[in-house]
């Protein structure tokens, strides 16, 4: 997909996911209802992406990151501090919060182009159109948690999740975790549907993310709502495995299962 293509298909899904993010939120009578399997509750998670929608449009035009790390700890402490700093509970006014910020990235992103260089934390480089799928996705994680803590529908669209598996894609060397690695030499190919191809090369320790690898010793295959909700952490692999929504192959399938113990998602 061409960058202008890219950043447009990622604005259409930002938009649309943040309004559906702000009615899901406007709808909740009691935001401190908690989320299940999280320290936050449902006002921790919308003002946290109210918060992020303004940080977003500053990185989108043209400032770099302060944040000198993606280390899950450190993110951790970092968003709760955000989240602390806005202290509304109204559902109602939460909702407002985010469409105001959801408004002020569409009017940013509105003006460039899709391959503008982004700095993001901890360093990572990458292009607008990116920045702008990466949050496509944090809207439809959140949502998920939000939905799940109040017992309210919140289907993924499958086009909307793999802008953000495709956003994400950047960060994959920086969450690396290398004591994890042991001796693994390998080559694995993430094959999810609606993506362009995507290889992960683990040596020595280390990880990068090569553009032509030649072979791959595993690929993964899945779609990409199970790929979102799978890094994520909100579905365990092996119960994608068992519903058959994620499959190994290639010379070496049983690697396949560590790949995941490899990262720490933020």
């Amino acid at each position: 997909m061409e960058p202008a293509q890219f950043l447009a298909a990622a604005r259409d899904g930002f938009a649309a996911m943040g309004e559906r993010y702000a009615q899901l939120v406007e709808n909740v009578s009691q935001t401190s209802i908690a989320i299940p399997g999280s320290e936050w509750t449902v006002r921790d998670a919308a003002a946290h992406l109210a918060g992020s929608n303004h940080r977003v449009a500053v990185l989108a035009g043209g400032a770099a990151s302060t944040v000198p790390t993606v280390e899950k700890q450190f993110l951790d402490a970092r968003a709760r501090k955000l989240v602390a700093e806005i202290p509304e509970t109204d559902g109602k006014k939460l909702a407002d919060q985010i469409r105001e910020g959801l408004e002020r990235v569409m009017t940013v992103t509105a003006i460039l182009p899709g391959d503008q260089p982004i700095s993001f934390h901890g360093g990572i480089r990458l292009n607008l159109a990116e920045l702008v799928s990466l949050y496509v996705g944090e809207y439809l994680l959140h949502g998920y948690d939000i939905a799940a803590a109040v017992g309210a529908p919140w289907s993924i669209d499958p086009g909307y999740a793999a802008l953000g598996v495709h956003g994400f894609r950047p960060c994959y060397s920086a969450i690396f975790n290398p004591t994890t690695a042991g001796e693994l030499d390998a080559i694995y190919s993430l094959d999810t549907a609606g993506t362009d191809p995507f290889f992960v090369r683990i040596t020595n320790a280390a990880c990068e993310a090569p553009s032509k690898p030649g072979s791959a010793d595993c690929i993964i295959s899945t779609d990409p709502v199970t790929e979102l909700l799978v890094m994520s952490g909100r579905l365990s692999q092996w119960a994608a495995i068992a519903l058959q929504r994620l499959s190994f192959s290639g010379d070496r399938p049983e690697i396949g299962p560590r790949f995941r113990n490899l990262f720490v998602f933020p």
